[in-house]
Order: C-alpha cells, then sequence, then structure tokens
C-alpha cells in the first residue's frame, strides 16, 4: 500500500515499512494483534519529515522492529487536520506511539534512527508487561478529554480585545518587524488585527507596525526575491534564514494583510507567483504547498533555470482556496485588483461545483470528507463573492451553508463549532474538540451574514456570539494567538453597518472608513447605508458617505447583547 502514501522526494526506503492508512480496518488489525501502533504524521512541504523517510525510515534495524512489532499509520496532516489536532506532538514530523485503541502512550517530533530503534523497543517493552497501568491512565486520560469542551466557555468579557491586542503590541518587534523572538512565523491574525484596529481606534502606530513587519518579511530572507512567495517562518529573528516551504494557507492571511496595509506592490509580486506556480490554470484552483529546497531557492535566476523546481502539492484544500478567494476579493475591494477578483470568481465556481452538497457541505479534498475549517471560510467566501457583486446565488449558498454549519457541527448544548462531523470513532476522534480560529471565523462570517439580512431576530448573530462563548475562556490563555477571536469579538461589540452601493470607489471608501462595514451589490449609483435595521438617508458622493459611515460606526456605541 506504499503507493498510497507521499514519502521523501530523495532516494529513501521508508516504503518498505507496511504502512496502513488511517482506518477502522487498521485499527481492528491491531487490536486483534493486540500491538500498539506507530502513528506517523508528516506532511508534502515538511523538510524534517523527508529526512526522517532518508534516514530513520531507510534505517534496516527501525525497519524490522516497526514491521515486526507495531502496527504502524501513516497520515498526512493536510489531508487530516483533524488527526493531526488530537495526536501532534509539537511539530511535524510528529512520531506518536498508542494503544490498538488510539491512546496515546508517548510520543515525540523528529527521531534520528538509534534514538527510535531504542524508543521503538523500550514502549513494546512496557506495552507488553505494564497493561494494567495503561489501561488506568488510559481511563483517567479520557475523563479529562471530556472536560475540555465545558471548560473553555463563558462569557466574554468587554476588555478581552484590549487584552489581546495588549498581547499583540507586546509581542511587537521594533527592531526587525513580526513578533517575538525566533522562531518568527507570519502570525497573519495579528498583522489583520493590527490593521482594523489602527482605523477603529484612529491609531497610525498600529497600522505601522503591520507594515513594517510585512516590508520585513517582504525584504529579507523569508521571501524569493527571484520567483515571489514567502517561505514558511524564519529560524532567526531577523527574517534572515527561513524554513523554505511556501504554503497556501500562509498567503490567504498575508494576501488579506498586504491588501489592509496598502502594500500594492509586494502584493502584486506574491499573487504574481501563487497563480503562476500554485494555480492550476485547466481549474483555476490552488495546490496546496511548495516544497523546501535550500539549495535551489539560494541560486539566482540564471540557475534556477537550469535546475528542477521543488514540488509542488497539487492537492486542493478547500478551506485554504476559500481562504485564498477572499484574500484576493479583499484585495480588489480595497486596492482595486480585478484580475484577481476574476480568479477569486473562477475558483469559488469550481470549488463549489466539484466540493459542495447540500446534505454534506464542503469536502476538505478530493474523497476526504469536510471539517469545520472547511465549512466556514467556505461560508465566508460565499458572502464575499455575493457582497463583490458575484451574484445573489452566492447568498443562497451562504444560506444554506450556514444551516449546515449548524446542523452538522454546532454543540446545541453550549453553542459553537466541533472541528469534524461525528463521522469517525476512531481513538481520539471520538474526542470533541472545538478550536478558536475556525470558531472565530464562524462569527466573523455569521455576523456579516446578519447585517446583509437585516432580520430583527438576528439568528445568526446570536449563532455568531454563541460560538464566541463557547471558547471564551481561552482568550486570556493564548495571547496573541487569540487575534482572531478579538477581531470576531469585536465585531460583535460594534455596530453593524451595511453600505449599499454599486460603485467600486464608494465601497472602498466605506470599507477605508470602517473595516466592518458589509457591501450589499446594488445597481443604483446612489449609496444607502443601514446601522442594524435602521437605515439612513442616501447619499451621492465619497465625501459625504465617509461622513455617515463614521458617524454610524463610531458614534453609534457598542451593541446590545443578544
Amino acid at each position: 500500500m506504499s503507493e498510497d502514501f507521499h514519502f521523501s522526494p530523495r532516494p529513501n526506503r521508508a516504503a518498505e515499512i507496511s504502512w496502513r492508512p488511517w482506518s477502522e480496518s487498521s485499527f481492528a488489525e491491531a487490536d486483534a494483534a493486540d500491538k500498539p501502533i506507530l502513528l506517523s504524521i508528516s506532511a508534502v512541504w515538511c523538510h524534517w519529515c523527508h529526512v526522517m523517510d532518508e534516514t530513520t525510515y531507510s534505517d534496516q534495524r527501525v525497519i524490522d522492529l516497526i514491521n515486526r512489532d507495531y502496527l504502524p499509520i501513516r497520515v498526512d496532516n493536510d489531508l487530516r487536520p483533524d488527526i493531526n489536532q488530537r495526536y501532534n506532538m509539537g511539530g511535524w514530523p510528529t512520531t506518536a506511539f498508542l494503544t490498538p485503541r488510539g491512546d496515546i502512550l508517548t510520543g515525540a517530533t523528529y527521531m534520528p534512527a538509534d534514538q527510535m530503534a531504542g524508543t521503538l523497543e523500550e514502549v513494546g517493552r512496557f506495552y507488553r508487561t505494564e497493561k494494567p497501568e495503561i489501561i488506568a491512565k488510559v481511563l483517567e486520560n479520557r475523563k479529562k478529554a471530556g472536560m475540555i469542551v465545558a471548560a473553555s466557555a463563558g462569557t466574554p468579557e468587554p476588555g478581552l480585545v484590549n487584552l489581546v491586542l495588549d498581547s499583540v503590541e507586546s509581542a511587537y518587534d521594533a527592531t526587525y518587524g513580526g513578533f517575538g523572538n525566533a522562531p518568527k512565523f507570519p502570525q497573519t491574525e495579528a498583522l489583520l488585527l493590527l490593521t482594523e484596529q489602527a482605523l477603529i481606534r484612529d491609531r497610525p502606530d498600529l497600522m505601522d507596525m503591520a507594515r513594517r513587519s510585512l516590508e520585513a518579511m517582504g525584504g529579507g530572507g523569508t521571501y524569493d526575491h527571484v520567483e515571489g512567495g514567502f517561505f514558511r517562518y524564519s529560524t532567526t529573528q531577523d527574517w534572515s534564514v527561513p524554513h523554505f516551504e511556501k504554503m497556501l494557507e500562509d498567503h490567504a492571511g498575508l494576501i488579506s494583510a498586504l491588501a489592509r496595509a496598502g502594500l500594492g506592490d509586494l502584493l502584486d509580486r506574491t499573487t504574481a507567483y501563487l497563480d503562476t506556480v500554485l494555480r492550476a490554470s485547466e481549474t483555476g484552483l490552488y495546490g496546496g504547498s511548495q516544497d523546501a529546497d535550500e539549495n535551489y531557492y539560494a541560486l539566482d535566476a540564471a540557475g534556477r533555470g537550469s535546475q528542477q523546481a521543488p514540488f509542488v502539492d497539487r492537492r486542493v484544500y478547500t478551506a485554504w482556496n476559500a481562504a485564498l478567494a477572499v484574500a484576493y476579493l479583499e484585495a480588489d475591494s480595497l486596492l482595486g485588483r480585478p484580475q484577481l477578483k476574476a480568479n477569486a470568481q473562477a475558483l469559488l465556481e469550481k470549488l463549489f461545483a466539484e466540493r459542495y452538497s447540500e446534505p454534506g457541505g464542503l469536502q476538505h479534498a478530493e474523497g476526504i470528507g469536510g471539517q469545520l475549517a472547511d465549512q466556514v471560510w467556505g461560508l465566508l467566501a460565499a458572502i464575499r463573492a455575493y457582497s463583490a457583486g458575484l451574484g445573489a446565488d452566492w447568498l443562497q449558498l451562504a444560506r444554506s451553508l450556514a444551516q449546515h454549519i449548524d446542523t452538522v457541527y454546532g454543540d446545541t448544548e453550549l453553542g459553537g463549532y466541533f472541528d469534524h462531523a461525528v463521522s469517525e470513532r476512531i481513538g481520539r476522534l471520538e474526542d470533541r474538540v472545538k478550536q478558536l480560529p475556525e470558531n472565530s471565523i464562524a462569527a466573523i462570517a455569521l455576523f456579516e451574514l446578519d447585517a446583509l439580512e437585516g432580520d430583527p431576530q438576528a439568528p445568526h448573530r446570536r449563532a455568531g456570539f454563541r460560538a464566541l462563548e463557547s471558547i471564551a475562556q481561552l482568550p486570556a490563555r493564548y495571547g496573541i494567538m487569540a487575534a482572531s477571536f478579538a477581531r470576531a469579538y469585536d465585531r460583535y461589540l460594534k455596530p453593524a453597518v451595511k453600505v449599499t452601493t454599486g460603485e467600486p470607489a464608494l465601497a472602498r471608501t466605506a470599507l477605508a472608513t470602517y473595516p466592518y462595514a458589509v457591501i450589499e451589490p446594488s445597481v443604483e449609483k446612489r449609496v444607502i447605508v443601514c446601522v442594524g435595521t435602521e437605515c439612513l438617508a442616501p447619499v451621492t458622493t465619497a465625501g459625504a458617505l465617509g461622513e455617515v459611515v463614521a458617524a454610524a460606526a463610531y458614534r453609534a456605541g457598542p451593541r446590545q447583547p443578544v
């Protein structure tokens, strides 16, 4: 079955291990043989996963020990983020040792061959001789897992937005841009929070932080100055030494941040890379990543011309494509990029045609069931497609998808949404998990849908707020990593402003005045601004619109609770 798995593109013997897929039959086989499971979580783009294939998993002793004493299961992180969420041991590759029922015995990330061989022998011996202790520990851990969802819920305090913003400002690196020390990741949600709060609070210094960070990343070693595109992260504080993977997931947030920060030149160079390398011209859809290859990326343009470019994962991941469509539509609405709007339209039409069905929602990848991230990013993309004037059908799709999310992923007791549908009960997939980023994006999308619908009963607003309630205890612990929550919660606290216009320039004025404004397309030249269910007198000029939007957004005061 080795042909079902992706191994390092360089010579290795990892396929000689009898890898099984994550499936009920694999776990049943482990149970029948009474063998512990070796779970390897890797990724197509992961440099150290490739190294582990070439070294550890190519070592004869390791191969023999695994095939004799273990049931080896290999999982691709990008295909199964729900499995990664529950079993990741702190990075990729993840090396987890499980009971035949899927409970964790121990684990690590990268392990050299000698360490791996020793661990295989030790874990195998422990499993055979200490089963009563293992069973007791498993039962204790399962009880703890059942309490996590309830412990995360609560009532959000109004000061949470300030708390998270303070964390972002405290983490900001005034010398090199970005946040924290090394390793240094883009932290796109923190950048977006800065760009929004700069307008909301009339604090240009926050926008300067975002621009400085983006310019430092784009001007340093974390950017490919030959072919374009951002590398995944920097191993150094000054952005000089990157890990060379290029991820579609990262670029979606970066494009949004570049658009909101007004950095059009860097945005254009970056989207040129995405549209040339990751985009499949025959479908309009984007591949998930391009491999790391430090030797290739050290070459200039002439040197690269004679080399084979690093491998591109052509698999299409729904959440990442939908997020990129959101970013492209934002770039057009803020900076005027009609080609990006056209690419977003082609992407979404193909994506929904191939991946969406009324009973099943959006699939995650070809042949892989959907997860919450696919649904919420698809929902936000459908709403933005409608706002961009791509057709009224997108609003109906958004309504249907919102209903699907509520029905399939919703927690009827505590509100909010679980990360995957209850279709598998293998191992820790039985544990219900609510992730902060996905519930925050769900809330943003639902608040925008609420503004467009203008329903006095506000069902979408209530659902969005319950999503935030379900994870309200997390932001105080997450700090900068709760930036998406702060973005969503601030939208709840601020007025819902809908701007109905058919003029892109006037829509741009509204968004530049109030970043939470929701655009409703219209064929009329005049502009109507609505705050909640109350609509104001029409205006016809950018100056008048800016004044009306500012008055509606910044003088109306906070919204009342649902």
